[in-house]
């Protein structure tokens, strides 16, 4: 066995063993989580208009008057009850308003409270008020009106931020590494522009998403920051080929008229604790949702949607969809984009662990051999403290 060990064959299949895990699990350059410039979609047929319920607390003003474009908004759903868990974000991650001249926003989505919440309604009238970040439609919240929750989120983002360049959908039980999140987005940005630009330079002409590109380009020119194209992006942790469950009861459970066994299984789609749509995207799923029936697994509905309109998901190994991983000053803030099951005092926690408030300013959040082996280092602590 030590003379394998030893031997060069063994040491090269280890090394190459390393670099594949590297390249998959590993925040460095040379992965790129399955992803590629994805080819434009084919365009939506129009479905019936969508018909939602109407806002009780529309919050119009969000994204008025501001000079620059809003660059990342994140849709957090959450239940009226919820307080506790919103103050925990609007202390931690959701108070973040700018990064490297990015401007963010997080509202938090939410329908009515049922009768055992009644005495919520003026308290959360109140909030919404002092906080200015609710958005609350006229519909019951449970856990099966998700779907009907994130329709009238994604609605909102497009009528009254119309400009706005990428949507996270997430809970409010999810951290955010929002830095780490922009970085992302941004460098997938460059990505494409770039892509762009060398198939101009090689003379295959100007297709329709260069087309769509310059236009973007135009556009954001005026005002006063030329950013990289929108790719038509829908990107989070994937799920592949899960059937519906007919468990009568269960919360996912999707009936035979939603979704009909010949069927197989539902499409690819991004986990609901958080996945991210661009602009072009966002209005391709919008444009189609009244065709869809209403299927009240509301990631599974967009996954639905996305596959009728031509959008290919883009899976992250960094977007953790629901596995919880524990506090850690490297994973939080560099390696992972999003951890789930997290209540409001550990939010608070691995903010604290990750900004450096307790002295910690001038420590790297990685050390090389932490960075270097990315998400193999944070999926080890994960099991090793499940």
């Amino acid at each position: 066995m030590s003379t394998c060990l030893l031997h060069p064959r063994c040491i090269l299949l280890a090394s190459l063993a390393f670099l594949c895990v590297w390249a998959i699990f590993g925040p460095s350059g040379l992965r790129k989580d399955f992803s590629f410039i994805p080819p434009m979609p084919a365009p939506a047929a129009p479905g019936p208009p969508l018909s939602l319920p109407h806002l009780l607390i529309p919050n119009v003003g969000v994204c008025r008057g501001s000079s620059s474009q809003l660059f990342l908004l994140i849709l957090v759903s959450t239940a009226p009850e919820h307080q506790e868990q919103r103050d925990a974000i609007r202390a931690s991650w959701g108070g973040l308003r700018e990064l490297q001249g990015h401007l963010i926003r997080t509202l938090f989505v939410l329908g009515e409270p049922d009768d055992r919440w009644e005495n919520i309604k003026e308290v959360l009238k109140w909030e919404a008020q002092v906080e200015g970040d609710i958005v609350q439609a006229a519909f019951m919240d449970s856990y099966r009106n998700l779907t009907l929750k994130t329709l009238s989120g994604l609605a909102w983002a497009a009528r009254y931020c119309p400009d706005v360049r990428y949507v996270l959908k997430t809970d409010d039980d999810v951290y955010i590494n929002v830095p780490g999140l922009v970085a992302e987005l941004n460098q997938r940005g460059k990505d494409l522009k770039q892509d762009l630009q060398q198939r101009n330079a090689k003379g295959d002409g100007i297709v329709q998403g260069d087309r769509i590109a310059k236009t973007e380009e135009k556009k954001i020119e005026g005002a006063h920051k030329l950013y990289p194209p929108v790719p038509h992006l829908y990107l989070g942790h994937i799920h592949w080929r899960v059937y519906p469950t007919r468990l009568q009861g269960s919360r996912h459970q999707v009936s035979e008229i939603q979704w009909p066994s010949a069927r197989g299984p539902f499409p690819p789609y991004g986990s609901g604790t958080g996945y991210v749509l661009s602009a072009p995207v966002l209005r391709l799923i919008l444009k189609a949702a009244g065709s869809v029936p209403l299927i009240p697994v509301e990631d599974v509905f967009v996954g639905v949607i996305a596959k009728r309109v031509g959008v290919a998901p883009t899976h992250s190994s960094r977007i953790a969809g629901a596995a919880r991983y524990p506090i850690d000053r490297c994973c939080f803030g560099r390696i992972l984009l999003t951890s789930h099951h997290m209540q409001p005092w550990e939010m608070k926690n691995a903010w604290e662990l990750v900004r450096g408030s307790s002295g910690n300013e001038d420590i790297p959040l990685c050390s090389w051999l932490q960075e270097t082996l990315g998400m193999l280092r944070c999926r080890m602590l994960n099991w090793w403290y499940d």
